[in-house]
C-alpha cells in the first residue's frame, strides 16, 4: 500500500512538473526579450488559477495578442512585437 502511493505521488509530482514548463519557458523567454522584467501567469491570463473543470487559463486581451502573433511559438521577437503587458493595457 505504502509503495503504491509513493509511485502516485511520483507520478503526479512528475507530470506536473512536466506541464510546468512550458510556462516556465515562456517566463523566460518573457524575460529575455524585456530584460529586468517580471511577469505572472494573471499578466496573460484572466484568472491566477485555471477552472477545475476547463484545465486551462482563459486568456486575457495581452495573451490573446501574443498568441495571434505567435506561429511557431512564442519567441522573442513575437514579445517584442506585441509589447509588454503593461504598456497593453494602457492602449
Amino acid at each position: 500500500m505504502k509503495k503504491g502511493m509513493i509511485l502516485f505521488i511520483g507520478l503526479v509530482l512528475v507530470l506536473g512538473m512536466a506541464t510546468a514548463q512550458a510556462n516556465m519557458k515562456d517566463t523566460k523567454t518573457y524575460k529575455e526579450a524585456f530584460s529586468g522584467a517580471t511577469i505572472k501567469c494573471i499578466d496573460c491570463h484572466v484568472d491566477a488559477m485555471p477552472k477545475k473543470d476547463a484545465g486551462k487559463h482563459e486568456l486575457s486581451e495581452y495573451g490573446k495578442a501574443v498568441l495571434a502573433e505567435s506561429k511557431d511559438g512564442i519567441t522573442v521577437d513575437t514579445l517584442k512585437k506585441v509589447g509588454k503587458f503593461e504598456d497593453f493595457k494602457k492602449k
